[in-house]
């Protein structure tokens, strides 16, 4: 049915694993603080969703998010927006880089002991490498395989860990913390890049459409809450960056080698499926040689990785701030010059060339907080 195809497909781009980082924010911000946040900024993402699905049914040509900006705002916002692709995009390979050492060292740690989070990361890198340099021309199906799992991974624990769940153990709100779980959310909120691809899967229909992006921008809200609230009633203050660990510690070792084993195939199969899109980017948008924009897809991340960026939720908080404020702001813009036509221009002009500098202050000050 193509509804329910094109609501799992918003879904399946939106949850990843950005979700295993937020039971630790939550601790550190006061579980029913980080729900509120949670709550409220599902509602914002939403909206810009929305906004950016008005954007696409009304423009008959078929874009990325740089290509309708282009159209509605000019060469200048473009630029600003590919600006903002880039870094999501690299920012979300480095983070899938430091995500899935987490997971491997938990994976093989009773048959390597001593292997290290660095090797563990390298030992990532190469096999993304390796595998997109032949290409993986099944990664969209293998990842939308992937996206059902885990869904099916939060139910089946949440309803496993519900009689051990200890409303005790979550934590007070911290409000010198607030910001922590802001940037994580909106990390693992978004997923506006399929936004086109669910309207032409229901044929440009406007009613349908925009159920379909209400209802996949909202299933995720709903199942990280209720992964965080299985996580964090059983862990407590032992919840760890990425989840598992110390869910492993509180309920037992097995909970953790299977939930890191769906949390590597969903970093992996992640990691791979960005790194084609990227490919694809490269090569037809900007007229990058097919070795070149291997080279830059595998070694970018990896350098970051090797320069010290290697925590896991400073990397999902910034990009997600910087990479969602930047988006917002343009599409916001865009969909002003939608509804008013060519007059809005010269009013949406003054505010491209401040989208940076707004972004990046609020992510500073959120990362400072």
């Amino acid at each position: 049915m193509p509804f329910i195809e094109a609501v799992l497909t918003l879904a399946g781009m939106i949850i990843g694993v950005g979700m295993f980082a937020i039971p630790f924010s939550f601790v550190r911000a006061g579980f029913w603080l980080g729900a509120a946040e949670l709550a409220l900024l599902a509602l914002v993402v939403l909206w810009f969703h929305l906004l950016y699905g008005d954007i696409v049914l009304a423009t008959p040509s078929f874009h990325r998010m740089p290509g309708y900006i282009r159209m509605y705002l000019g060469r200048r916002a473009a630029v600003l927006s590919w600006f903002s692709t880039m870094l999501g995009s690299f920012g979300a390979l480095l983070a899938y880089l430091a995500a899935g050492a987490l997971f491997l060292h938990t994976i093989a740690a009773p048959v390597f002991p001593d292997a290290t989070m660095f090797f563990w990361a390298s030992a990532l890198a190469v096999a993304g490498a390796v595998v997109n340099f032949f290409s993986l021309k099944k990664a969209s199906a293998i990842n939308a395989v992937l996206s059902f799992l885990l869904i099916a991974f939060i139910i089946l624990l949440s309803a496993w860990l519900l009689p051990r769940i200890s409303l005790d153990r979550l934590s007070p709100p911290q409000w010198t913390n607030l910001f922590v779980p802001y940037g994580v959310l909106l990390f693992a909120l978004t997923g506006g890049s399929v936004i086109p691809d669910v309207i032409t899967l229901l044929g440009r229909r406007r009613a349908a459409s925009r159920a379909a992006i209400a209802a996949g921008s909202l299933m995720p809200a709903a199942l990280y809450f209720l992964f965080a609230l299985a996580v964090v009633g059983v862990a407590g203050a032992g919840t760890s960056e990425e989840a598992i660990a110390g869910l492993g510690r509180a309920v037992g070792p097995g909970i953790a080698w299977w939930g890191s084993i769906i949390g590597l195939l969903a970093v992996f199969t992640s990691l791979v499926a960005l790194a084609e899109n990227m490919g694809a980017l490269f090569r037809l948008d900007l007229g990058v040689p097919d070795l070149a924009a291997w080279a830059m897809i595998a070694g970018v991340p990896y350098l970051l990785y090797l320069g010290g960026l290697q925590n896991f939720i400073v990397i999902i908080s910034i990009v997600g701030v910087l990479g969602f404020g930047i988006d917002a702001l343009l599409i916001v813009l865009a969909h002003r010059v939608l509804r008013r036509g060519a007059r809005g221009r010269r009013g949406a002009a003054l505010f491209v060339e401040c989208a940076v500098a707004i972004a990046a202050i609020i992510g500073v000050a959120a990362y400072l907080y």
